[in-house]
Formats: structure tokens, C-alpha cells, sequence
């Protein structure tokens, strides 16, 4: 037999998860556990990699990493810790790992 991928593309709205800024904008990112391997990638590189989390949160909602560059540090790291748990990963987990 085997397995078939499904089209993710056409993820409902179950698979995402809703970031409200400090000025009110909502901006959607797919839950972490929907992540595809670049995009996993690309966090756990995001310390070495120019413009940083920021940047991977901008490519994942266009404006998301800018419209949080001012906001201190310590709520952005609560944002991701809360994306994850929303998605029943543990911290230092990668989305992969949290599935197998």
C-alpha cells in the first residue's frame, strides 16, 4: 500500500494560528506542527541567519517579524512558546521530532 501526503496547501483554518499585535493587526501563521522542513530549518538557523527570527516570521506572514521588531524580546519568546505548546511541542522540539 502505502502513503499518500495531503494537501497541506489546503490547510483549514484548525491549522493555523492567530498573532495579534500591540496596534491590533492579526496576522496567521500555520501551526508549528505544519511546518515543512525548510521552514523548521530556517528557525533553527534563524540565529545565524541575517535579520534572524524576524526575518523567518516575516516569510511566514509578510510583516509579522517587522511589525514585532520592536516589541521586547521577552514577549516574542513567549509568542513562539505558546505557538509551539498551541501545537503540543515542548520547547527545544522540533516540530519533526514532536511526531515521531
Amino acid at each position: 500500500m502505502g502513503y499518500q501526503i495531503p494537501d497541506w496547501k489546503k490547510s483549514i483554518d484548525q491549522d493555523k494560528f492567530d498573532i495579534t499585535t500591540p496596534e491590533g493587526k492579526v496576522f496567521t501563521i500555520p501551526k508549528a506542527e505544519y511546518l515543512t522542513g525548510r521552514q523548521v530549518e530556517a528557525f533553527q538557523t534563524s540565529d545565524s541567519r541575517e535579520g534572524g527570527i524576524y526575518a523567518v516570521l516575516d516569510d511566514l506572514a509578510p510583516g509579522l517579524g517587522e511589525a514585532l521588531i520592536d516589541v521586547p524580546v521577552k514577549y516574542v519568546k513567549e509568542l513562539v512558546a505558546d505557538w509551539q505548546k498551541d501545537a503540543g511541542i515542548a520547547l527545544g522540539e522540533s516540530s519533526a521530532s514532536a511526531n515521531s
